[in-house]
Parts: C-alpha cells; sequence; structure tokens
C-alpha cells in the first residue's frame, strides 16, 4: 500500500528514493598509550618521593625545633638562677650595712674591729742614709754653713728627697715648709715666695716645691731631730760624708 508521498511521487513521474540507516557499534576507547602510562608511573612515583620527603624534612625539624626549645628553657633557668643570687647578694649586702648604721655592737661591726682595728702602723725607719739626695736648685748660687745650705737669687726650689709635704706656713709673706722622707729624716725650706703643693701632698725631688723671686732661701735637713751637717754639694747632688 503506497502512503501520499508516494502516490504523489508516481503522479509527478519522480523517481523514489530511500535511504538506509546504519548502526556502528560505539568505538571502545583505546587503552593508554604505553608512553602515557610510563608518565603516569612516573607522575606518581615523583609524588610519592616529594611526599616521603617531605614528612622525612619534617621529622628531622622536628627534634631541632625541640632542642631549640630546651635550650631556650636552659638559658631561662640559668637566668632566672644568676638573677636570684644578685638579688639574695644585694639583701645581704643591705641588711650588712643596715646593721652596721643602727647597730653599734653587732656582731658585723664586732669582726671589723678586730679585723682592722687592731691592725698597727708600720713606721718608716729609714735614715737620711738611705736615700739620694739632689741639691735644692741647679740654678740658684749655694753655700753651706753649719748644715744649713743658703740659695740666693730667683728660680725654683726643688725637695732634695721625694717625700710629703707636712707642714705649710707663712711669716711676712715668706713661706716655710717641712717635708718629710720618713718618719725619721725631714727637710725645713723657709723663705719662699710662693708654694707649689698643699699640705698632706705628695712632693718629688725632680718636681717644683716652690719659687724665690729674690733673696736668700735656706735649707735644712734633719735626722731624728738632729740637724745634719755632715754632707757636701757635689755635681747638683747631697753627697753624705761617711
Amino acid at each position: 500500500m503506497k502512503d501520499g508521498n508516494g502516490i504523489y511521487a508516481e503522479m509527478l513521474e519522480l523517481p523514489v528514493s530511500s535511504c538506509d540507516v546504519v548502526i556502528k557499534p560505539a568505538r571502545q576507547r583505546k587503552r593508554k598509550s604505553l608512553k602515557q602510562q610510563v608518565i603516569a608511573k612516573v607522575n606518581y612515583d615523583e609524588a610519592v618521593t616529594a611526599n616521603a620527603a617531605e614528612e622525612e624534612q619534617i621529622e628531622e625539624i622536628a627534634p631541632l625545633k625541640d632542642e631549640k626549645k630546651k635550650k631556650r628553657k636552659e638559658k631561662r633557668l640559668k637566668f632566672d638562677i644568676i638573677y636570684a643570687e644578685g638579688v639574695a647578694i644585694f639583701l645581704l649586702i643591705s641588711a650588712i650595712l643596715l646593721t652596721n648604721i643602727f647597730w653599734e655592737g653587732s656582731g658585723i661591726n664586732a669582726i671589723m674591729k678586730n679585723v682592722f682595728g687592731e691592725t698597727s702602723t708600720v713606721a718608716d725607719a729609714r735614715t737620711y742614709l738611705n736615700f739620694s739626695a739632689k741639691a735644692p736648685s741647679d740654678a740658684l748660687s749655694a753655700e753651706i754653713s753649719d748644715g744649713v745650705i743658703t740659695l740666693s737669687g730667683e728660680g725654683a726650689i726643688y725637695p732634695v728627697c721625694d717625700g710629703t709635704l707636712t707642714s705649710v706656713s707663712s711669716v711676712d709673706g715668706k713661706y716655710t715648709l717641712t717635708v718629710s722622707h720618713s718618719d725619721v729624716f725631714k727637710t725645713v725650706i723657709s723663705g719662699l715666695n710662693y708654694v707649689y703643693a698643699e699640705e698632706g701632698n705628695e712632693v718629688y725631688k725632680y718636681i717644683p716645691i716652690g719659687y724665690v723671686g729674690g733673696g736668700d732661701v735656706t735649707v735644712s735637713m734633719y735626722n731624728d731631730g738632729v740637724l745634719l751637717t755632715g754632707y757636701v754639694l757635689e755635681g747638683g747632688n747631697i753627697v753624705w760624708e761617711s
């Protein structure tokens, strides 16, 4: 039985066409090539290796962090100990000072007195023979009479030996000095216009002790209170006569 289209085609004398639809079975996906498999395997291995390395690095870092924490704790502990010791020392010193101030009869004061209060001063018994003395001046004219050196002119005056300026007095604008070289040996200088040292100062034979601006200065040396007469001036030095 022909349908309407077939009858219409015969009336127009048109050939009738037909087509067949062929359904091909779906192609199966080709399996991955060997190259792709290798690449995938390599990528997997690298990922596994990287992960393992990262885990190993973490395992290595962890002990280091623990060690640093341990060192920090040790440093903090040492600082705390030192700080505590410092505080203890400070408190001890403060207690000692306060005890000494407010309690005269304290054990600390008694110990200090026993240690330092009974110490005796050793006398310096050196005589003039133990010293190398020099002339009081190289520039001024000098004369010796009965053990007294008289210097005339204008210039600086020096101690005959190193010592201590133990006395300074002034009469009519002229100064008299006493220099103790030991507990036995001393020098008295009179007639100075100026004094370059103060009482209690250490003085030295190569440093001027005073100045005379004109007139006479006398220098007398005493050993155990006795005026020395047995010496001469020679080459700018005082030579003791034996």
